[in-house]
């Protein structure tokens, strides 16, 4: 899932050595090899789109790389990625409301579950992944993107100030008032936590 880390360090002291050099490519292209995917994937869980998620992805990159220069070293390049990120999909999570407020549009009805077989049973890894991906996209996206750089991408709390750009406390708030929404929606869809 994450890059162990002996490799994101060395990835990260790389990509410092080529801006020394003003390499941005160099640098933009070690970053897009170290965090790509993950970042991606961080991408699609808070968007909840696969297309949304693409376009905020190839976004993040294209910023890193016009900022790369501007880079204040304050955090490491990898919290710097994943705070652009955050931000292009807060922003693209907005414009969508908008669209989709402008535009009604459709939902599709919920799947049901059969409540009467084992729910352990019933559920594959695949099954229970996307039933809590379910359950994060009911969380508002300030807490999703909390949850997610806590528990899917491994940030420290103070990590997850910088890229957030918010007090660390809150941050933590957010996370442990998640937790029993998380719990109660797994339950519901018949995931026993």
């Amino acid at each position: 899932m994450n890059m162990p880390p002996g490799e994101s360090e060395a990835a990260e002291r790389q990509a410092l050595l080529a801006l020394d050099r003003g390499d941005r490519k160099a640098a933009l292209t070690l970053l897009m090899e170290s965090y790509g995917a993950a970042l991606y994937r961080y991408c699609r869980q808070l968007t909840a789109d696969d297309d949304l998620a693409q376009d905020v992805h190839q976004l993040t990159f294209v910023k890193a790389y016009e900022d790369l220069n501007r880079f204040a070293r304050r955090s490491s390049l990898r919290t710097w990625l994943y705070g652009i990120a955050r931000h292009r999909c807060l922003d693209a999570l907005k414009q969508k409301r908008r669209r989709e407020r402008r535009f009604e549009l459709v939902e599709e009805p919920p799947e049901q579950c059969d409540a009467t077989a084992d729910a352990e049973a019933q559920l594959t890894a695949r099954d229970l992944s996307r039933v809590l991906d379910k359950c994060l996209e009911r969380l508002a996206p300030q807490i999703r993107a909390a949850v997610l750089l806590r528990y899917r991408e491994g940030f420290s709390y103070p990590d997850m100030a910088r890229i957030c750009r918010e007090r660390s406390a809150t941050l933590q708030m957010r996370v442990r008032r998640a937790l029993p929404l998380l719990r109660r929606c797994l339950e519901e869809h018949g995931v026993s936590p």
